[in-house]
């Protein structure tokens, strides 16, 4: 059994752990509630938008880009290549936002995973500081219970002592 010093210590130690894993706890709660109401604000928007579609558009635009780079053309074609690419790009530019709410949707979903991910990391943690405790707090009751139970034995036999005074008072009463 440890000393009630060493144990005490242990305790305040992992009682300020506790503490500082809830506080975390609290923070990421906080986090998740404002990226819930943030992908709650995106959601009419995307709804509105979810016919939208950019990538045949992103993928007519490459492989026009392709054929530009890696053949020979002549100049008037490849000129008419160029303004379609033109007028892909303007369109795409109508869809910026669209695109980047969904971007911003995604990283929002990603980042509320994450936090729900880390709280559940983090609970299985408070969980074993909290059975860590409770054996150390078990101890130190077990061992202010000994010192009790001596320091009431060591005054039940200073009771039961009998002074050289008191002995001398009842040899004199004889």
């Amino acid at each position: 059994m440890e000393s009630t010093d060493e144990v005490g210590k242990q305790i305040e130690g992992l009682e300020t752990k506790k503490n500082e894993l809830i506080e975390r706890i609290k923070q990421l709660n906080r986090r998740i509630r404002y990226k819930k109401y943030e992908r709650e604000a995106l959601k009419p928007f995307l709804d509105q938008t979810k016919d939208v579609k950019t990538y045949p558009l992103r993928k007519r635009k490459k492989a026009i880009e392709f054929k530009i780079a890696t053949a020979a053309y002549t100049p008037k074609l490849e000129r008419e290549w160029l303004k379609m690419v033109r007028e892909i790009d303007t369109q795409l530019k109508k869809y910026e936002e669209v695109e980047r709410a969904r971007r911003k949707k995604k990283y929002v979903e990603q980042d509320i995973e994450e936090g729900e991910k880390e709280i559940v990391t983090i609970e299985t943690q408070l969980k074993d500081i909290r059975t860590q405790l409770k054996t150390l707090y078990e101890d130190a009751k077990s061992a202010r219970m000994a010192a009790k139970r001596t320091a009431q034995a060591a005054a039940q036999a200073e009771e039961d002592m009998v002074a050289l005074g008191d002995l001398a008072d009842l040899e004199k009463e004889e």
